[in-house]
């Protein structure tokens, strides 16, 4: 049995020569909800981008489920069960609720997607009512729920979300966060979320990194780095 479902050894990387994750290890757990918060410009967004394929890793190791996918394109780690879900351009603007989900299962046969399709519609039934709305017209808040349905049509294990409560009314904010918690507890999903609110991913996450400069400044129990007021007044803004 794999220890961790991830486990990130040493990683340095960035976008061509510009350096901005250093050395950053950690590991998370199957089931878990991996907070990482810090300052604007900390490399919290490059450090998910690093693990899904979308920013060069310098060097280091990328270990999922006890394999090595450090050098795997995007493509070939959605396929083995890993997702990403960036915080803008995240479903298809000008297609209804319909077509967005239709076209996260254009890889499945006609059965396997349709069951698929009432699974997700039965975890959000909010956009059963949306069905024929263009994405476009939807939320700020709607649109991210179709994003996460759109995602959990292919089955991912670990789930990645990059400032998913970004320019969200603050009573939606939290409904999201809701939705988030969701994954881990109904739908036994691993979470790594990266998020700008860190007092409600604190308040959910089981574990935390936070970010500064590029580098790790602590990891541990969430719980712990809420409750340390010296790391969260310098850091994150909280009183």
């Amino acid at each position: 049995m794999v220890e961790y479902m991830l486990s990130v050894s040493n990683l340095n990387a960035g976008y061509g020569k510009f350096h901005i994750v250093f050395d950053a290890s950690f590991n998370v757990a199957e089931r878990e909800i991996l907070t990482v918060v810090g300052p604007n410009g900390s490399g919290k967004s490059t450090l998910l981008k690093a693990l899904f394929g979308l920013a060069t890793i310098y060097s280091g190791s990328v270990i999922f489920k006890g394999s090595n996918i450090t050098g795997y394109p995007p493509h070939v780690k959605a396929r083995i069960g890993l997702a990403y879900l960036p915080q803008t351009d995240n479903v298809f603007a000008e297609l209804s609720v319909r077509e967005n989900i239709i076209m996260a299962s254009y890889t499945l046969d006609e059965n396997e997607a349709r069951d698929r399709i009432e699974e997700v519609l039965s975890v959000y039934p909010i956009l059963k009512q949306r069905l024929d709305y263009k994405a476009k017209s939807l939320s700020g808040g709607e649109r991210q729920i179709l994003a996460l349905a759109m995602t959990l049509i292919r089955r991912p294990e670990l789930i990645m979300l990059d400032e998913p409560t970004a320019n969200l009314a603050p009573l939606i904010a939290r409904d999201l966060i809701k939705k988030i918690v969701q994954l881990r507890d109904e739908l036994k999903k691993t979470v790594i979320l990266v998020e700008q609110n860190a007092r409600a991913a604190l308040e959910v996450g089981d574990k935390a990194l936070l970010m500064v400069s590029g580098k790790i400044a602590y990891e541990g129990p969430a719980g712990a780095l809420l409750k340390d007021v010296e790391l969260g007044k310098r850091y994150l803004g909280l009183r």
